[in-house]
């Protein structure tokens, strides 16, 4: 074998070598982006579930009237916060006081001590924030049948705040994996370019505009991000498929839209940071002068 056809096989080696090992580079980011996108879906649906067990309990007065505790369950439903309002009666509640207990209070008391309570299920928007729920305890201040309303404040602030903390974690999180998948594809452009250097100095020494050079490198990339996305969206498929197999209670959370906004975003991920990765690199280079090009 020639030593031309020995150089061209081995030119054609090497460049699919650096393209796998490109897609792979690029691949075991996306797939950690993608599962903090997913991870940050699941605490999304988690907490709108926890947040939705938040309940008011409206303690009525020992003396209200049924006719207008009725009338003010009818009323609370029309409350834009209220999601759901349930009415333990003075009777169930001392039959689950009984219960606890061991005995029942009335029997040496003589009369049921125990009030009518309303079980309020807030919507989830309302338990976002301190402000909304007092707002919430305002109103409910106000109906004349009120005697007292609990709530686990403690429970709501800590709620809050585990939120808040787990959404600056996954935006941290996410913006080191951006910043790793543009070094990652910066370094495998300049190994590119170093490649074809001698090429890019010829072509700009017959005139070739900028544009034109850059072309065929940034649809190189873009189309390795294509495929680099196609295979981590392939193991996040694998991944969201066994967690919801083995993990039933997940089920609620991990649905098929959530897993189709994580291989979208995914693909579009890989597009987009493999064009502006590219168009950065190649452009930095583009603005060397010839001679160092060469000498690079």
């Amino acid at each position: 074998m020639s030593r031309d056809k020995r150089g061209g096989l081995g030119r054609v080696g090497s460049f699919w070598h650096s393209r796998v090992i490109s897609i792979i580079s690029i691949s075991m980011v996306l797939f950690l982006l993608g599962l903090v996108v997913l991870l940050g879906l699941v605490g999304s649906g988690l907490s709108s579930y926890v947040r939705e067990q938040v309940t008011f309990n409206v303690v009525l007065t020992p003396d209200a009237d049924p006719d207008e505790v009725a009338q003010m369950q009818r009323d609370l439903r029309k409350e834009p916060f209220v999601r759901e309002v349930v009415l333990h009666s003075k009777e169930e509640a001392l039959e689950e006081l009984t219960k606890e207990l061991g005995e029942n209070p009335e029997q040496f008391l003589g009369w049921n001590p125990l009030s009518p309570t309303f079980e309020i299920t807030l919507g989830e928007a309302y338990v976002a924030s301190a402000d909304s729920l007092q707002l919430v305890e305002r109103r409910l201040e106000q109906y004349r049948l009120t005697q007292s309303l609990g709530y686990r404040q403690d429970l709501v602030d800590k709620l809050n705040d585990n939120i808040r903390g787990l959404t600056l974690v996954m935006a941290l999180l996410s913006g080191l994996l951006l910043l790793i998948s543009m070094v990652l594809i910066n370094n495998t452009i300049r190994l590119l370019i170093y490649s074809r250097r001698f090429l890019i100095y010829t072509m700009k020494l017959v005139g070739a505009t900028s544009r034109f050079i850059r072309r065929p490198f940034v649809w190189y990339n873009i189309w390795s991000g294509v495929m680099a996305a196609i295979v981590a969206g392939g193991f996040l498929t694998w991944g969201w498929y066994y967690v919801r197999n083995h993990y039933p209670l997940l089920r609620s959370v991990l649905t098929v839209e959530s897993g189709l906004i994580v291989l979208v975003v995914v693909l579009v991920l890989g597009v987009v940071i493999s064009w502006l990765s590219a168009t950065a690199a190649v452009s930095r280079y583009l603005r060397m002068d010839v001679n160092k090009l060469y000498r690079a």
